[in-house]
C-alpha cells in the first residue's frame, strides 16, 4: 500500500466487474486498490454459465482463458414451461459452466498479479466524497482520484450516491442452491420460463454439483421461497437436504447515470444485467474495464471529477441494448402473450437461435427486434408492458 494511502483508483467490490476495473487500471499504469469485505475464495449466488461473450471479455481484460480444470462444457439444453419439457436441443457452441467460488477468486488474483493492492476482508465505514476519501473499519483512510463501485446489486456506493442502492419495485430476488451431483461433460442444462412470473428457473451442471435456482421481480405478488421449494421437488431434489440462499439481483432497471463526478458504478451496481438471458458476467467485466479506461482518461487530463462524462459515453451502447431487452421481455414474460410465446419456444428454431446468438454476443438486441418485426406477432409487442403491473406485496 502507498505510504500516504493514496491511489489513482479505488475499486470497491472484487467480483468480475471490480477485478476487471482493477486489472485494466493496473495495466494502464495507474495505482489501484481492490477492496472487498469478503476473503476470497467466497461463495456468490449465480448460475455461473460463462457465455462466449463473457469468455471473450475475460480474454480481453485478463489476457488468458479460464483454466479447463475449473469448468464443465456441454451443448445439451432443455427449455421448460412449469416443468413441462418443451424441447431439448444442442446449443450451436459449447456452453461453459463453473462456480463463482472459482471464477471470482481467479479473476481477483489476476488483478492482484497485475499490481492491484489487495484489501480483501475489508469493510468501508464511511464515504467522504468531498475529500475523495474512504474510511475503513480499522480506521485507515484512503484517498483516490476516482472511486469505482463494483459492489453488487445492494451497492453501498450507489446508496451513498443516490440514497438507495435500487428501486424496490424493480429489483429482482433470487433463491439458489448447490446440489451435490457430479455431472458428466454432456450433462443437460435446463431453463424453466414459467416456474415463476416475470422471471425464470435454472438448473446448470457443474463438475461436482448442480446449481438450481429461480428469480423474479420482487414486487410481483408471488411467494418465491415456496416456488423454490416446488421447483427443487420438480427437479428431483429434496429441499430439506440442501442449503438455500437468497439475494437481490438487478431486474432490468439499470441506472441511466451510473455515477457522479469521480465516482462510477459498474456491473450489478449499475444494473447492467440482461433480464432475459440472465447474462451479467460479460456486462460486469466489460463495464468494469470501461470504468477504468474512463478514469484513466480523466486522471491523465488532470480532471478526475469529469470521469463520469467519459464513462457515460462508453456505456451508452450497453444501456441501449438493455432498453431493447426491457421491450422484448414483454414477449417472454407478459401473461397476455404467454400462449404464443410458449408455442414459439417449443417449435421455432429462430427463437432458440436468437437466444444463443445474443448469449454469445453474435447478435445484438437491435437485430433481434428486426427479427421480431419480420414475424406475424410483431404488432403484439407494442401493447406489452416492459414492467409488470404493480401488485400487492406480501408482508
Amino acid at each position: 500500500m502507498n505510504a500516504d494511502n493514496h491511489f489513482d483508483i479505488v475499486v470497491l467490490g472484487a467480483g468480475p466487474a471490480g477485478a476487471a476495473a482493477a486489472k485494466r487500471a493496473a495495466d494502464l499504469g495507474l495505482s489501484v486498490a481492490l477492496i472487498d469485505r469478503a476473503v476470497f475464495p467466497r461463495h456468490k449466488l449465480c448460475g455461473a454459465l460463462i457465455s462466449p461473450r463473457a469468455l471473450a471479455a475475460i480474454l480481453d481484460v485478463h489476457g488468458v482463458s479460464l483454466p479447463d480444470e475449473a469448468c464443465l462444457t456441454s451443448r445439451r439444453v432443455a427449455f421448460k414451461w412449469q416443468g413441462e419439457v418443451l424441447r431439448e436441443i444442442d446449443a450451436p457452441y459449447p456452453l461453459t459452466y463453473t462456480t463463482r467460488l472459482d471464477l471470482d477468486h481467479w479473476l481477483q488474483r489476476s488483478a492482484i498479479a497485475a499490481g492491484a493492492a489487495n484489501l480483501e476482508g475489508t469493510r468501508v465505514s464511511e464515504f467522504r466524497e468531498v475529500e475523495n476519501a474512504l474510511v475503513l473499519e480499522d480506521g485507515r483512510r484512503l484517498t483516490y482520484g476516482v472511486l469505482i463501485g463494483a459492489d453488487g446489486a445492494a451497492s453501498p456506493v450507489a446508496k451513498h450516491l443516490f440514497g438507495r442502492a435500487f428501486d424496490p419495485d424493480r429489483i429482482a430476488f433470487a433463491f439458489e442452491t448447490e446440489v451435490p451431483d457430479a455431472c458428466a461433460p454432456d450433462a443437460l442444462m435446463s431453463i424453466d420460463f414459467r416456474i415463476v412470473r416475470w422471471g425464470y428457473g435454472w438448473n446448470f451442471p457443474k463438475r461436482a454439483t448442480r446449481t438450481i435456482g429461480l428469480g423474479g421481480i420482487k414486487s410481483v405478488d408471488q411467494d418465491l421461497k415456496a416456488l423454490m421449494t416446488a421447483y427443487l421437488v420438480q427437479e428431483g431434489v429434496d429441499p430439506a437436504a440442501v442449503t438455500i440462499k437468497g439475494a437481490h439481483l438487478p431486474g432490468g432497471d439499470y441506472r441511466a447515470k451510473p455515477g457522479r463526478g469521480n465516482v462510477l458504478l459498474a456491473g450489478d451496481a449499475a444494473g447492467f444485467v440482461d433480464a432475459i438471458t440472465g447474462e451479467g458476467i460479460a456486462l460486469a467485466i466489460e463495464s468494469g474495464a470501461l470504468a477504468a479506461e474512463a478514469a484513466a482518461e480523466a486522471i491523465r487530463a488532470g480532471a478526475p471529477s469529469k470521469a463520469y462524462r467519459a464513462y457515460f459515453a462508453r456505456v451508452k451502447p450497453i444501456q441501449s441494448e438493455l432498453d431493447r431487452v426491457r421491450r422484448i421481455r414483454g414477449i417472454v414474460y407478459a401473461e397476455a402473450f404467454e400462449t404464443h410465446f410458449k408455442s414459439r419456444l417449443k417449435t421455432s428454431d429462430w427463437v432458440a437461435s436468437s437466444f444463443f446468438d445474443v448469449l454469445a454476443g453474435r447478435m445484438t438486441y437491435a437485430e433481434v427486434e428486426k427479427r421480431f418485426a419480420q414475424k406475424a406477432f410483431a404488432s403484439a409487442i407494442k401493447g406489452l408492458k416492459v414492467w409488470p403491473a404493480k401488485r400487492r406485496r406480501r408482508a
